[in-house]
């Protein structure tokens, strides 16, 4: 049983996001990827509840927090997360993101250090080159109703491997993604287009871990490297075999490597 499962909220003035907190020690703050909802960090929270302080948030548009109204930036969410740690009175604590999270983090480290004492990112980047920013857009779309089952697919198909071990996460998120609002999603996918984070991030200098899979059809290794090569105090670290989602249906495999960068944080 998720330890997750009953919500708190804060309330913004855009409507309220939903968030959980459970356990005890450093606070660990979570941020899930694009489409999918803070249920996504269960097994991790199983794990971590014993000797951390977990906050696991569904960001705007996302599992119960409000769906999206008119759109909205990677800075609004920073300042959603942000929000939710006054409330909580949580400074210094390490964010955990994954995909549009490990974007989201980036903001709040840059809009909010004084909240943020170390950061872990995952299958994530920090920019994107003009180019590609219309393809990035062109996967939702807010002028017009469309439905989720058109995205689903192709969805999918980028974020697991074929072979994935996980099939029941395929099924989660096959189901999360067809109960999602068409307007969030796209409004969200807007905001990824807009990534531009590479040059304020030579200013953060809280440590941070940046894991990419080898196998991630949505974000290269070399995309994610670059937030390395940009924080001071960045560290990267490839994983052979993982694909976009590796964080969850790789977890046996990718968690040790999260959890020797938690323990060297208290050295």
């Amino acid at each position: 049983m998720s330890l997750l499962t009953q919500p708190s909220y804060c309330e913004i003035p855009a409507g309220r996001i939903a968030y959980s907190r459970c356990g005890t020690g450093r606070p660990l703050v979570l941020l899930h990827p694009i489409g999918v909802d803070r249920s996504w960090w269960d097994e991790y929270v199983d794990s971590w509840a014993s000797s951390y302080d977990v906050i696991a948030i569904d960001m705007r548009g996302h599992g119960e927090s409000s769906t999206l109204k008119s759109g909205i930036t990677l800075a609004d969410h920073a300042a959603d997360v942000a929000a939710v740690l006054h409330k909580e009175r949580v400074a210094g604590a390490v964010l955990i993101g994954v995909s549009m999270g490990g974007m989201v983090a980036q903001r709040v480290a840059i809009q909010f250090p004084e909240l943020v004492g170390a950061m872990i990112l995952c299958a994530t980047a920090g920019g994107f080159p003009d180019d590609v920013r219309p393809r990035i857009r062109a996967r939702g779309d807010t002028s017009r109703q469309g439905a989720m089952p058109e995205v689903i697919d192709e969805t999918i198909a980028r974020w697991f491997a074929t072979d994935t071990p996980r099939l029941d996460l395929v099924a989660k998120c096959r189901a999360r993604l067809a109960a999602d609002d068409w307007y969030s999603w796209s409004a969200n996918w807007e905001a990824i287009s807009r990534l531009d984070n590479l040059a304020e991030l030579r200013a953060v200098p809280q440590p941070a871990l940046v894991v990419a899979g080898d196998a991630d059809a949505s974000i290269p290794p070399a995309v994610s490297q670059k937030i390395a090569d940009a924080l001071p105090a960045g560290r990267f670290v490839t994983i052979p075999g993982a694909a976009h989602f590796g964080a969850f249906d790789m977890r046996e495999t990718i968690a040790p490597v999260f959890n020797a960068f938690l323990t060297s944080l208290a050295q």
